[in-house]
Formats: structure tokens, sequence, C-alpha cells
């Protein structure tokens, strides 16, 4: 319990790099892994787990021989996420910012990538730190792969269809706050 208690002092303390206070629901949750079919899916990269509840669910949805590339910044999420998953032979956890993924993906040599879930509150950063990062994932995304972002705004939606082309928005009202689960499709 302490340990939740934890996880929400930081959300609220660093509300500008976390997006939120409370925790994705299981709602949100299936939204997002839902989309991911596991048969086709070698490589997925999460942005922004925060205190890694959608990663459990994207582990529990992928195959045995799928990896799964987690980027985090927050020293107190990665230490969260680095006992939580201490078992768990298919997440490379990684604490960097997501405009490093290029420098990662040589190292770990990932050709491509099937699925980018973000959870980076992109309505919070700058414009260009949002398109960068989220260029860098449609450059990296396999031909019929996916870009998965969930808001709780629909603000950004027009930069999604400028940096992807297609969009398609999902309204989850079983989360706290109600989200949007938008998908890119390349």
């Amino acid at each position: 319990m302490a340990d939740r208690f934890q996880l929400l002092r930081e959300s609220i303390r660093n509300l500008r790099n976390t997006g939120s206070i409370a925790r994705s629901s299981r709602y949100l949750c299936q939204a997002i892994v839902q989309k991911i079919d596991p048969k086709k899916t070698k490589v997925v990269v999460e942005l922004g787990p925060g205190d890694g509840v959608i990663t459990q669910y994207i582990l529990d949805r992928i195959g045995p021989d799928a990896r799964l590339f987690v980027f985090e910044i927050n020293d107190v999420f990665i230490e969260h996420l680095k006992v939580a998953f201490a078992n768990e032979p298919r997440l490379v956890l990684i604490h960097d910012s997501a405009t490093e993924m290029e420098r990662y993906f040589e190292t770990y040599a990932v050709e491509k990538v099937d699925y980018f879930v973000s959870g980076i509150p992109f309505v919070m950063l700058p414009e260009a730190l949002t398109l960068d990062i989220t260029t860098k994932c449609r450059n990296w995304l396999r031909a019929g792969g996916m870009f998965i972002q969930f808001h709780y705004s629909p603000l950004l939606i027009p930069l999604y269809r400028r940096v992807f082309g297609n969009t398609d928005t999902d309204f989850i009202p079983l989360n706290l706050p109600p989200a949007l689960v938008i998908t890119c499709t390349v």
C-alpha cells in the first residue's frame, strides 16, 4: 500500500511529466492492448509507462518471442518497474528519454517496431518535442504498424494526423478521468 501512495505522490509532484494522478483503469488498458495482434508482434515499445499498469497488460498480450522496450525518465517509476518486472525476460527497461530511442534500437538490433504504446502527456510538452518523438515513432514503425496514444483531451489529434496520416479515436468513459485512445496506422 505504501508503494501506491509513493507512486501517487510522484504523479502529483511531477504532473507535467506524468500527465495523470490516477492509474489507468482496466478498461483503458484493455482498449489499448486489444489493438495489438499477438500473432504479428515481435517488437512493442512503450513510452512513459508510469507505474507499469499498461506494461503488464502488454506483456499479457504479446507472445513469448516478442520483446517490449520501455522508456521511462522518472527515477521513482524506473525503480518501481525494475522491482515489478525483475523476472520478465521479454522486457527491456530503458531509463532514458524517448528522444533517444534510435540509439537503443541500434544497440538492441531493432529493425522495425510493430507497435508504439504511449502514455507521454504530449499536450503538456513543447510542440517541437512532441513532433520529434512522434516523427521518430512513425519512422520506426513497420508497414501496417501502429502508434497508440492515450490522452484525456482531443487537442493533439490534428498533430497526429499530420505526422501519421490517419487516426482513429476511441472514447473510454470508464477511466479517471475519461480517456481517448488514439490509434495511428502507417
